[in-house]
């Protein structure tokens, strides 16, 4: 069921942008699908402010930051893996983070990184240079890739 609701939402895109509760509802299913996959290495945390649910940001933000965080992270430990979405806005921007456990994130060249490459090329093409991905990294406790988009009428 999860898997078919995933590639629903892949095909029924219409436009450059979606809701973040649209992002949320199509990393959900990804997310079950991977939760099968990892048994009990995987816990989900979400904690998203529900006043940013009709946030608009560009469609298909989420879900690569999300893959990379369990393939580039949770799949190279052996400990139980945590996935954090965590929205909250600051005056006039919202700010998604998606962090998992594992803090193996290294910044390599241009071309590493791509999903989240194409993500902030998105958002600064969609809104604006001032916006887009930024990425952080505590070594072996965690990686942190926070994205920041404008919130329209502030």
């Amino acid at each position: 069921m999860h898997l078919s609701n995933f590639f629903r939402k892949n095909l029924k895109r219409a436009g450059d942008l979606s809701t973040l509760a649209e992002e949320i509802d199509h990393v959900s299913s990804y997310l079950k699908i991977e939760e099968a996959r990892f048994e009990d290495r995987l816990v989900v945390e979400m904690d998203i402010d529900p006043s940013l649910l009709n946030l608009k940001i560009p469609a298909f933000t989420l879900q690569p930051l999300i893959e990379n965080a369990l393939k580039h992270g949770i799949s190279n430990t052996l400990d139980r893996g945590v996935v954090r979405i965590h929205a909250y806005r600051e005056d006039d921007i919202a700010f998604i983070a998606i962090e998992d456990n594992a803090g193996v994130f290294r910044q390599h060249g241009k071309s590493d990184g791509l999903g989240i490459h194409l993500v902030d090329r998105r958002i600064k093409l969609l809104m604006g240079a001032s916006f887009g991905t930024s990425v952080s990294c505590i070594p072996h406790e965690l990686t942190r890739v926070t994205v920041r988009v404008p919130i329209e009428g502030g």
